[in-house]
């Protein structure tokens, strides 16, 4: 098979891109690399202290990553870069950010998409909690979508499709940002949760976490509707992170209104990027999120699947909520 690479990174405004397709026509390439998602992989051999983490009122690590429903090559270098993340770093909650499951119904596939990659980290102990995602279709919510979801929630052991966890400092506000389920039944229920959740939080720092971006300089781009209805809730009550997946690539954009906006879709395949005016750095690759709360100090750094930090910033906890 022709050997393919593609990377394109932008940081502090500069941008650079790059295709490489070594024996076959560029519009093939594309389709070959998308392709490689589907090699399956060999289950992370690594072997962890289970409960190795360190989580009190002041201070918490947590990892986040979308996207990793493949079962494939690629899925499986994500997850075992993240085991060996936790072996130098431990962290005892995954923020997973939706679509968890590609090619196939979470029943069947559960073992291989879920299981098997994450076996290291299963084993010793660490939270997964999800943000429903979309599968990359689109939730139409049939009696098929909404079994699907179901099953979802229910072999991860989340209680909601919308729901509120603490750990330490932080607060995190997870959601359901797909169509129609956002406005349910036409109403604004899931969004007037979220303002009395927000409203009556007194923890120094609030994290949202979604499947589909508000900003995103992805393949999808940016979500109309979340800019439109949840961004002036988010502004309002000072949410300091929102994290996101979605598209197939890392993403933080400069600081809006005081909220950073961060996407981590790669965990098992790659899409194109188009920096937008909001963007502080972003990069086509396969990769994870770990975050170091301390205090008031939050230092999250985006591990590509070769162990590369490529991103790496510093958040303050926000005042006068």
């Amino acid at each position: 098979m022709a050997k393919l690479s593609r990377r394109q990174f932008i940081a502090g405004g500069l941008g650079v891109t790059g295709a490489v397709a070594t024996g076959v026509a560029l519009d093939q390439a594309w389709t070959l690399f998308a392709r490689e998602d589907l090699i399956p992989g060999a289950a992370p051999s690594v072997d962890l202290l289970p409960g190795a983490w360190t989580s009190t009122p002041d201070r918490l690590t947590f990892a986040a990553v979308g996207d990793t429903g493949s079962g494939g090559r690629q899925a499986a270098a994500v997850a075992e870069r993240m085991a060996l993340t936790y072996r130098d770093a431990p962290f005892g909650l995954v923020a997973m950010l939706g679509d968890i499951c590609y090619y196939g119904s979470v029943k069947d596939r559960f073992h291989d998409v879920f299981i098997r990659p994450m076996t290291p980290l299963i084993d010793a102990g660490v939270t997964f909690e999800l943000a429903v995602g979309n599968h990359d279709g689109g939730l139409h919510y049939s009696d098929a979508s909404l079994e699907e979801i179901d099953a979802q929630l229910d072999r991860l052991g989340t209680p909601a499709r919308y729901y509120v966890s603490q750990h330490g400092p932080a607060e995190f506000f997870y959601l359901d940002s797909s169509e129609p389920g956002f406005f349910e039944d036409g109403a604004l229920t899931q969004l007037e949760w979220l303002d009395d959740h927000l409203a009556s939080s007194t923890s120094q720092w609030k994290i949202v976490a979604m499947h589909h971006p508000v900003y995103s300089c992805g393949v999808h781009g940016p979500t109309a509707r979340l800019k439109e209805y949840l961004e002036p809730i988010l502004v309002r009550h000072k949410v300091d992170l929102v994290l996101s997946g979605h598209d197939h690539n890392y993403e933080r954009t400069v600081p809006i209104d005081g909220i950073t906006y961060v996407v981590s879709g790669g965990g098992c395949k790659t899409t194109s990027i188009n920096p937008q005016p909001s963007t502080e750095f972003a990069a086509s690759t396969l990769e994870f999120m770990v975050f170091d709360i301390d205090g008031d100090r939050l230092t999250g750094r985006a591990v590509q699947a070769d162990g590369d930090v490529l991103d790496r910033f510093e958040l303050r906890a926000r005042e006068g909520r």
